[in-house]
C-alpha cells in the first residue's frame, strides 16, 4: 500500500499544482489517475515514486512515512520496491536495449547473467526479442515502451508506476501491457497508471481524477 497525505507540490511554491491532496492505493489494485493536461499527474507518479520530495505532507508506504528519508535511502526504496514505465519509455540510447532492461537489477548487486536471462524472458513474453546488440533508436516507439514495461517488470516490484504507457501501442500490444498490470496487481503488487486512454481506465480497478 501507497498513501499520500495532504501533500502540497510546485515547481514554483507560489503557484502550487497540488494542494493538501491525499489518496490511498492499495495492494492488489489497478488505479487509474486521469485529468486534464497540466494537473500534475505526471509529478503525481514523481511524488509518489521518491523522485520529487513534497513542499508539505508526506508520502507512506505500508504506513510507513518516508518523508524524513535521506536521498541514498530513497534510492534504495525505489530500486527495491517500485517499477516505472514513463511516457517517452526513457530509454539510454547510447546503451544497449538489454543493459537498458537489467538496469535497477544490476544496481541492486544481482548477477548480470541471472538479470539478463529474466530480461530476455520478459522481452519474449512481451514481443520485442532483439539482437543482442540493439540500441534504442533501432526499435520503434512501441517497442521502446515494451522495453520499459519489461525494466519496471523485472524486480517484480511491489509498486508499479505508469504515466501514458499505452500511448504509443496498438490495440493488441495495449492489451497485453493492461493484462501484465493486472497480473502485477494480482500478486499482490499496488499499480497505479496515468492515463487518458479511456479503453485502459475502462479496465482499471478504480479512478482518481485530478
Amino acid at each position: 500500500m501507497i498513501e499520500a497525505r495532504g501533500i502540497t507540490f510546485g515547481y514554483d511554491r507560489d503557484a502550487p499544482i497540488l494542494t493538501d491532496w491525499s489518496a490511498r492505493f492499495d495492494a492488489g489494485e489497478v488505479v487509474a489517475v486521469t485529468g486534464p493536461s497540466g494537473r500534475g499527474k505526471s509529478t503525481l507518479l514523481y511524488l509518489l515514486g521518491l523522485m520529487l520530495k513534497p513542499g508539505d505532507g508526506e508520502v507512506l508506504i505500508e504506513g510507513d512515512s518516508v518523508a524524513g528519508l535521506g536521498d541514498a535511502r530513497r534510492a534504495h526504496l525505489r530500486a527495491s520496491l517500485f517499477g516505472f514505465v514513463f511516457q517517452d519509455a526513457a530509454l539510454d540510447p547510447t546503451r544497449t536495449v538489454i543493459d537498458n532492461v537489467v538496469e535497477t537489477a544490476l544496481y541492486r548487486g544481482e548477477p548480470r547473467a541471472e538479470a539478463q536471462g529474466r530480461a530476455r524472458e520478459l522481452m519474449a513474453q512481451f514481443g520485442v526479442e532483439l539482437r543482442a546488440s540493439a540500441k534504442p533508436g533501432q526499435v520503434s516507439g512501441g517497442q521502446a515502451q515494451r522495453i520499459a514495461l519489461c525494466r519496471a517488470l523485472l524486480n517484480d516490484p511491489r509498486i508499479l508506476l505508469a504515466d501514458e504507457p499505452t500511448g504509443n501501442l496498438d490495440p493488441a500490444s495495449a492489451d497485453i501491457v493492461v493484462d501484465a498490470f493486472h497480473a502485477q496487481a494480482h500478486s499482490g503488487a499496488t499499480v497505479i497508471v496515468v492515463t487518458h486512454d479511456p479503453a485502459l481506465v475502462a479496465r482499471c480497478d478504480r479512478r482518481i481524477e485530478l
